[in-house]
């Protein structure tokens, strides 16, 4: 068991890494990858007899964790993509000083770490992740 309180330490340390750097890919995947690791871990140290089982029926539970999932095992056509979102005029109170500058400047637009779904839809990394996160269970 102490070493699913370890790999969940260094998952929270490097999710709060990304926070302070929210367009740094190489992070992005990092937590995605330590997401998908501790899904291993949480098989190890359990009951269940096969992985596979246990990885697609945790998929189908936690919808988020599933899409890390196939994030890092390259399926689906799921994939990672930096882009720009245009921020509504509305929702100017929620961002952030640096983010409201570059909305300035890009025609009311700012950059955003989206995952790609198999059917060209996009979601906001950050809140998959936080999601598959929270989909783990408590720390």
């Amino acid at each position: 068991m102490d070493r699913l309180s370890q790999h969940r330490a260094y998952l929270e340390a490097e999710w709060g890494s990304l926070q302070a750097a929210p367009l740094s890919r190489r992070k992005a995947m990092l937590v995605a990858a330590l997401i998908d690791a501790f899904v291993d871990r949480m098989f190890a140290a359990g009951a269940a007899d096969d992985i596979l089982a246990y990885r697609a029926e945790l998929a189908t539970a936690q919808p988020a964790l599933g899409l890390i999932m196939a994030l890092c095992a390259a399926r689906d056509g799921i994939g990672l993509v930096t882009e720009a979102v245009t921020v509504p005029i509305a929702d100017y109170g929620a961002l952030g000083v640096e983010d409201f500058m570059v909305s300035l400047y890009n025609d009311h637009s700012v950059q955003r770490q989206r995952l790609v779904l198999p059917d060209g839809g996009r979601r906001d990394m950050l809140a998959v992740l936080e999601e598959a996160i929270a989909g783990l269970g408590p720390a």
